[in-house]
């Protein structure tokens, strides 16, 4: 066997794991070590005291170093589970399969070729989520199984019947925050509309809920099972190119309209929604790149959105989601903003006088028979006011 080899970084890396990780000697031999290795524990006790004067005179890798080790090792522990080198429970195979189910969701979101790009997303994302549910909630020794009032499992078809991701997202025990429920409402009631029909061209409409369901999936996933279940370092962001005419493209948005399936699943959902419960970024993710269009980033029809450095190409132009407000809302917006004339009667008669619900001017939208202001029409409200 070869003389035992350690490099300053190493010994760095294995300082930084004892400070910052509080590892103990035997934990730190167990990531440095490998069959054709000879690390002993005694040699490690050396790099620990400084029993050696190279290994006293090596500082530690700092805090973010040692986490972006970590990060990296993340990928052994997973191969090493693969290939059966010790057991998984199952509550992680089950999150296992969770993950196959979200790559593969979103390697088909990322292929514009797919008319129903979103569509399958959606469907792959509710079996990704359910999977991890049930994962998480039997780690924390809870069946998700329906019971009769004997306390026996409901059987479907010879198999207890299992609960729902629906149901799944009102039990406490999941710690899920309030937006991530209200994205997985709105995802599976999306999913809902897809399976009982064919659904128009819905990508751009839904964009920002369905990168904000990915992302809420990746922190949920390593929050529950760890850095190893972390599939973030898998993707990087999809690159679709769309119109650039900001101001054409909105006019065209406001006279087509949201497709069917999408304002039912919105009037559902956003129906009851405050303003910040709205603009959660765990309910809608939006990233936004403005200054030379707009001077605030919630009336930006476009968003660009970087790729990693060094990556072939660098930024991509997305169309977003933008906020809406009731008009109670809309009156509390510009009386904060100190126009003193704004009260609900006088914002009616200024939308009625100008014309302001014109689906072309794109101020408005109606969804479950309410109408909803865009920031371009509240200004324009705050205009008519103050004209």
């Amino acid at each position: 066997m070869a003389k035992l080899k350690i490099s300053d970084a190493e010994v760095a890396l294995m300082k930084g794991l004892i400070a910052y990780e509080k590892l103990n000697d035997q934990q730190v031999l167990a990531i440095f070590s490998h069959l054709s290795r000879n690390f002993n524990s005694r040699e490690m006790g050396w790099i620990r005291n400084g029993g050696k004067p190279r290994y006293k005179a090596i500082k530690a890798a700092g805090a973010e170093e040692v986490a972006d080790f970590l990060e990296q090792y993340s990928k052994v522990e997973e191969v090493v589970e693969r290939i059966g080198i010790y057991a998984v429970s199952d509550e992680e195979l089950s999150a296992y399969q969770a993950l196959d189910y979200a790559r593969s969701a979103v390697a088909i979101f990322n292929n514009n070729t797919l008319l129903a790009r979103s569509q399958i997303f959606v469907v792959l994302m509710v079996v990704a989520w359910t999977y991890l549910a049930h994962a998480r909630l039997r780690k924390e020794d809870i069946d998700p199984v329906y019971k009769n009032d004997a306390g026996d499992p409901v059987m479907i078809d010879g198999k207890p019947k299992h609960w729902e991701l629906s149901y799944c997202i009102t039990r406490p025990e999941l710690a899920l925050t309030e937006g991530e429920k209200n994205n997985l409402r709105f995802i599976t009631l999306l999913r809902n509309e897809i399976e009982h029909r064919a659904t128009e061209d819905i990508n751009s409409e839904v964009q920002s809920k369905l990168q904000a369901n990915a992302l809420n999936f990746v922190r949920f996933a390593r929050k529950s099972f760890g850095r190893r279940f972390d599939l973030s370092r898998d993707f990087s962001f999809a690159i679709q190119l769309q119109a650039l005419n900001s101001k054409q493209n909105s006019i065209l948005k406001a006279s087509k309209g949201l497709s069917k399936s999408v304002a039912v699943v919105n009037a559902l959902v956003e129906k009851e929604m405050s303003s910040s419960q709205f603009n959660d970024p765990e309910y809608a993710f939006r990233v936004y790149v403005v200054p030379n269009v707009v001077n605030n980033e919630k009336k930006a029809d476009q968003a660009v959105i970087f790729s990693p450095v060094g990556s072939s190409v660098e930024m991509a132009i997305k169309q977003v989601e933008k906020p809406k407000y009731r008009m109670k809302e809309v009156v509390k917006l510009l009386q904060d903003d100190g126009v003193a004339n704004a009260n609900p009667q006088s914002c009616i008669n200024a939308w009625q006088q100008n014309d302001l619900k014109n689906p072309g001017k794109g101020f408005a939208i109606e969804l479950g028979g309410q109408w909803f202001w865009y920031p371009e029409g509240v200004d324009a409200i705050k205009a008519a006011l103050t004209a």
